[in-house]
């Protein structure tokens, strides 16, 4: 069920601000950033990826169903099933809606102008969008191609819904509670959305626009790497204790 809520609920989103801010831009490079960049997107985008199966292991530390698990695999074994799983999740939740509403903007939107200069209206009356080729994301669609652009935003997507969920899972296992699984990353990431540097900074990593798409990856990477570790260390901390 928090599979589906996530999925949906982003895409929801992804559509509304589609709609109500890119809809008709004339290019699908304007529409893909900009859909992606609106400020109520990024500011509650973690919320999505711990809904799937982040917080599950905290009803089964309650039940002592954990228990039952360890009984038939190591607890090594049990912890490295769950990182794949939670991540993949993740990772899924926000993948998922980015390449459908990026499938959109392409399919609606008119390339023939992706490159317009000029921002306002042509001499037919028709909204014309400037597409900024500062954004880095915009010149990767301008030299190899939009699906190329559409393949690297969805891997952003993917990267960030797995990391975060990993962070939920991390939380998870070292403080057994379903609600601070769920609450401590959004508010992790509310913190980082303010303090942190650019080149950390989950928000713009995501969107691959103001850092670059190959240092966001790399980025995205060591957060996933960090949330993994952090999350066997707490499962070999409970295996342990128990």
């Amino acid at each position: 069920m928090g599979f589906a809520v996530g999925i949906c609920g982003l895409g929801a989103i992804l559509a509304y601000n589609y709609v109500t801010e890119s809809i008709h831009s004339g290019s699908p490079y304007y529409a893909i950033v900009n859909i992606l960049a609106v400020s109520g997107f990024t500011a509650f985008l973690p919320v999505f990826p711990v809904l799937g199966y982040a917080s599950d292991f905290c009803g089964e530390y309650e039940s002592g169903y954990y228990r039952l698990i360890l009984a038939r695999m190591k607890s090594q074994e049990f912890a490295r099933v769950r990182i794949i799983s939670v991540a993949l999740s993740g990772g899924a939740i926000v993948a998922i809606p980015y390449l459908l509403i990026c499938l959109v903007a392409v399919y609606l939107e008119a390339p023939g102008i992706a490159d317009a200069n000029s921002f306002g209206l042509d001499a037919s009356g028709v909204n014309v969008f400037r597409v900024d080729t500062d954004v880095k994301m915009v010149v990767i669609g301008q030299t190899y191609g939009i699906g190329a652009m559409v393949a690297v935003k969805v891997l952003l997507g993917f990267l960030f819904g797995a990391a975060w969920a990993l962070l939920g899972l991390a939380f998870a296992v070292w403080m057994p509670n379903k609600y601070v699984s769920l609450i401590a990353p959004f508010v992790l990431y509310q913190s980082l959305y303010i303090l942190a540097p650019k080149i950390i900074s989950p928000a713009l990593l995501v969107r691959g626009d103001d850092v670059g798409h190959l240092l966001s990856v790399v980025m995205e990477c060591v957060w996933i790497f960090a949330a993994a570790a952090a999350a066997m260390a707490g499962f070999r901390r409970r295996c342990r204790d128990e």
